[in-house]
């Protein structure tokens, strides 16, 4: 009994592991658009989404490192029989290494093709199998997101969380949900053409100089800042000669620099 005692005491005494998430994010609702009496059932998305993003596990791995700060802006517009639309502006950042205070953007993207019923009281939930026409897109975009930052830290190390976005893309099309379609003109921006370079294997090199750009140039100015101008010169000159004409950082999404 006392063994079975002491052993039970050495159980509570060890670390919990938790899971960890990886998105910090602000999230701001715009009602501007809708009318007065079609805010109702929005006026708590605000807080909801927050929470929801902020509490969710997106990717399998315990997350390492700081969150991502995430800033959210939701649009509303409509609000006829409790559907809505909206605008999404999107903008992500990465926390530089030895600046405590230093960031730099990552991904910044509007998607102006989003429509959704929504009441108040709505139960959000995260669930890979289901597709939800307001959670779906919000879980799309967080896998690019979390995907991109991890790229930042190791070479291709965002595959994982971007074909979790290509199942959800997928789950989409499945439903026939407008804005999830998997056929895209040539050059016309679509989630699925999107997340379709992002794991195309011939854009593997333009992810690794997206790697050596954070890593070799944004990381290394606090502590050697004309090395780090001269590898970003460099690694901008590779972007440019291989990639700019169809890097997906010119069409897609912006990567800012804070060298001055």
């Amino acid at each position: 009994m006392k063994k079975a005692l002491l052993l039970l005491l050495c159980l509570l005494a060890l670390p919990i592991s938790s899971k960890s998430q990886e998105i910090e994010a602000t999230v701001t609702v715009n009602m501007e658009q809708l009318d007065p009496e079609k805010r109702v059932d929005v006026s708590y998305m605000e807080r909801d989404v927050q929470n929801y993003l902020n509490s969710q596990q997106f990717v399998t791995n315990e997350w390492e490192g700081p969150k991502i700060p995430v800033d959210v802006t939701i649009m509303l517009s409509g609000g006829n029989r409790g559907v809505y639309s909206a605008r999404l502006l999107l903008v992500s950042r990465r926390h530089l290494l030895g600046d405590d205070e230093g960031s730099s953007v990552v991904l910044r993207l509007v998607d102006s093709k989003w429509a959704f019923p929504y009441s108040q009281g709505a139960n959000l939930s995260f669930n890979m199998q289901r597709f939800d026409e307001f959670t779906s897109l919000l879980d799309f975009y967080m896998m690019l997101i979390i995907g991109m930052d991890l790229d930042t830290y190791g070479e291709l190390d965002g595959s994982v969380a971007y074909e979790r976005a290509k199942q959800i893309v997928i789950l989409g099309a499945n439903r026939g949900t407008d804005g999830w379609s998997t056929y895209a003109a040539p050059g016309e921006f679509t989630r699925y053409a999107l997340v379709s370079e992002l794991t195309d294997l011939r854009y593997s090199d333009f992810r690794r100089l997206i790697f050596s750009y954070f890593v070799d140039g944004l990381d290394m100015m606090s502590s050697n800042k004309e090395v780090a101008k001269a590898n970003i010169a460099k690694i901008i000159d590779a972007m440019a000669e291989k990639w700019w004409d169809q890097a997906l950082c010119c069409k897609d999404f912006s990567i800012q620099s804070r060298v001055k």
